[in-house]
């Protein structure tokens, strides 16, 4: 299935499961060539730990991408090594808003946003989060993180770097993206 599968990753409840229990298969994975991401919440016994052990420790060298990872924002140290080390951040806020304060959710995502991180808003699990989709959450992030048109591009030109489809898709979508003029 290597024609099908671009990377690996690691998902669903990691409390008490940290990202390097996995360690072993994250080297396989790198070392076969897939890329590499794993969830980390906020709201579990060792977030941070967990977000800092996904940036700099799996598969040796870290991941692409953290998906979620909110919690970052509790460490700027940590914020800028993700900044400069370009990781991405897929973020659904529809499934942190059952468990989370609402405010803090989006004061979180916009803290990553104005620190420069690529983050890009997804859908989780759409059919298993009350069918919300990532029209609903994008909705949700502009209203709530206070998002202007510019602020919007940016997070669909980061979406577009950061996810793992094939250079040349990628610049097709940027192409589309950048139709009405250069991007902010």
């Amino acid at each position: 299935y290597r024609d099908m599968i671009v990377g690996i990753g690691l998902d669903s409840n990691e409390d008490k499961r940290p990202p390097l229990l996995f360690e072993e298969v994250f080297v396989r994975a790198r070392a076969d060539g897939f890329r590499l991401t794993a969830h980390c919440d906020v709201g579990k016994a060792y977030p941070l730990e967990h977000v800092q052990q996904v940036a700099s420790s799996i598969g040796q060298t870290g991941a692409e991408r953290i998906d979620h990872g909110l919690n970052a924002t509790d460490s700027p140290e940590l914020m800028e090594f993700i900044r400069e080390k370009g990781i991405g951040m897929p973020v659904c806020p529809r499934s942190y808003i059952r468990h989370q304060h609402f405010d803090e959710v989006f004061d979180r995502i916009r803290t990553l946003f104005d620190a420069g991180i690529k983050i890009s808003i997804a859908s989780d699990d759409p059919t298993f989060m009350e069918d919300t989709w990532i029209h609903e959450n994008l909705l949700l992030v502009q209203k709530f993180c206070k998002f202007d048109n510019g602020d919007m591009l940016r997070l669909a030109r980061d979406a577009i770097d950061i996810c793992w489809a094939p250079p040349e898709v990628k610049k097709g979508m940027m192409d589309e993206l950048c139709k009405g003029g250069p991007l902010p």
